[in-house]
């Protein structure tokens, strides 16, 4: 989907150019650097963290298209362990440093603190820092919408949701997503049955294959990935299923990874946000705070299903427009938690096109 400029910290800033995974960083004399810190699972995952490095790049790319240049560079995480060390090598080295994943947040929090000279830029949460520009989405918003068209995609009355790790920011996902599912079956006086498996890591996609046979074997024909590198399992096993079955990427426009088998792929619009960021950190315009985004403010959204969309009947889609009018004025509160799932009671009927 593209984005009008107009949008506050949305608006794309620019590219960059990539360097070697296993070389430290090196900082030029006299040269603006922005160094990204990856989740563990790295780079290649084709979602999360593909994710904020587009962010990246688009950074470099617009400031070099205004005549400006910067350094774009990554380190990546293996382990959990790895965060406070990598982002104490890139604070050194960088103007402007990028932290990925809401498991990295106290390290973030304990890195900033004792660099304030360095500005940081975290990506899937709110934490606090006078040198702290922190993000979260409101992805339960556009999950809301993929679970209607899941609903109205099934042929079993089954779909299944496969979180990495049952954290806040994943959390969120699978509640609007249920709570679509719910939704969507009321509409169409259909009762659906949501599965959910949580995987244990964001980096096993051979475990998260089996665990997807495993859900299609108990009738799931769609199902949601939120597992990062691990979600690339899921997407094997759906693609190697016979017959009709589908699953929804998230994070990044995965739809090509398996043409006519992913439904959707939520986007949270990491890249937007990175860019903008990275732009305001060159222009001495970066301001620190803790920033809540989502479909009102464009963060977040659903592919345009360039494969799928003549599969699913053009009620849902009448559905789930309406849904993001509905959202984005607030009188159509998703939930973002279980708990709140759980005493989510939303009239369906007013969603009727």
């Amino acid at each position: 989907m593209k984005m009008k400029n107009c949008f506050i910290f949305l608006v794309i800033a620019a590219m960059l150019t990539a360097c070697s995974g296993g070389e430290s960083p090196q900082k030029s004399a006299g040269a603006f650097k922005a160094i990204l810190i990856t989740d563990v699972g790295g780079l290649g995952d084709k979602g999360f963290n593909d994710a904020g490095w587009a962010g990246c790049e688009l950074a470099k790319k617009q400031l070099a298209e205004q005549g400006n240049d910067i350094e774009v560079q990554f380190i990546e995480s293996e382990e959990q362990t790895d965060y406070v060390s990598n982002l104490n090598m890139a604070s050194e080295r960088a103007d402007v440093v990028i932290a990925l994943g809401f498991l990295i947040s106290d390290a973030v929090i304990k890195v900033a603190a004792h660099n304030p000279d360095t500005k940081f830029i975290f990506i899937d949460g709110k934490i606090k820092g006078d040198n702290i520009a922190s993000f979260d989405f409101r992805s339960n918003e556009a999950a809301f919408q993929a679970g209607i068209l899941a609903s109205y995609a099934s042929k079993s009355g089954v779909v299944g949701v496969m979180p990495g790790m049952d954290i806040p920011p994943v959390l969120a996902f699978a509640s609007g997503f249920r709570a679509g599912v719910i939704t969507g079956g009321a509409l169409q006086n259909k009762p659906v049955q949501n599965l959910s498996v949580t995987i244990g890591s964001f980096d096993d996609p051979v475990k998260a294959k089996s665990i997807a046979l495993s859900l299609m074997d108990q009738k799931a024909d769609v199902i949601l990935q939120l597992a990062g590198n691990s979600g690339l399992g899921v997407i094997e096993a759906v693609k190697e299923a016979p017959g009709r079955a589908f699953v929804i990427g998230a994070d990044i426009d995965q739809d090509d990874l398996a043409p006519g088998k992913i439904l959707t792929s939520i986007l949270k619009r990491m890249d937007l946000v990175v860019a903008q960021q990275i732009s305001n950190a060159y222009n001495g315009t970066f301001k620190s705070g803790e920033y809540d985004v989502g479909l009102k403010e464009k963060a977040v959204s659903l592919t345009d299903m360039r494969h799928t969309r003549s599969m699913i009947p053009k009620e849902a889609f009448d559905v789930t427009a309406k849904a993001e009018k509905l959202i984005s004025t607030g009188t159509l509160k998703v939930p973002r938690t279980y708990a709140e799932l759980e005493k989510f009671d939303f009239d369906a009927a007013l969603l009727k096109p």
